[in-house]
């Protein structure tokens, strides 16, 4: 009998960010994740690193759940991933991070903007408040997080963030320091 697959839940940009890096690195983790056998859970959408991070998933045989709000759909430019194994719509953005939540094994947060880090910390927040028990990765990829991982350490050293919630968020400054972080999982 073959074992349930299990999801990683990629949050990352609908935009592509300055240059190659961020896109080629989006790249490289849909492959990561066909290689490590896991399902790829996210956004539903086609554009961005979003939709590059699916097409290398599914390229490399991966399975791929997005999971998109209705209102995409009255946008003028084209949202929609429509090659995906499966496309949950919902209506909100909580419904989608709600079943974000429910579908992912672990998380990730790879470059991104508002929503990106909205997802990462809804999601911290859940582990913190021990309503979930999965483990959150962070690509740091070329200092990206560089500024915010330095907020992080300023609340804690204010005593807003004690060290056991600091330690949920998983840091990978590379691409390799990640695989070798979700092999584990796979």
């Amino acid at each position: 009998m073959k074992n349930k697959t299990k999801y990683i839940c990629v949050y990352c940009g609908s935009s592509m960010g300055k240059g190659t890096l961020f896109a080629d690195a989006a790249r490289e983790t849909g492959r990561m994740i066909a290689r490590l056998q896991l399902g790829l859970v996210y956004g539903g959408a086609c554009c961005g690193t979003m939709g590059k991070v699916a097409d290398a998933a599914l390229e490399n045989g991966a399975e791929v759940c997005g999971i998109i709000p209705d209102f995409f759909e009255n946008y003028e430019f084209e949202v929609l991933h429509t090659g995906l194994t499966r496309l949950v719509r919902v209506k909100t953005m909580a419904e989608r991070k709600e079943m974000f939540i429910g579908m992912a094994d672990c998380f990730l947060a790879l470059p991104g903007s508002y929503g990106t880090l909205d997802e990462l910390f809804e999601t911290l927040v859940l582990v913190q408040l021990k309503q979930i028990e999965k483990p959150v990765f962070l690509l740091n990829l070329n200092g990206f997080y560089d500024p915010m991982l330095a907020q992080l350490d300023k609340m804690q050293e204010c005593g807003f963030l004690q060290e056991e919630n600091r330690r949920l968020l998983q840091v990978c400054r590379t691409l390799d320091e990640l695989e070798k972080a979700l092999r584990p999982l796979a």
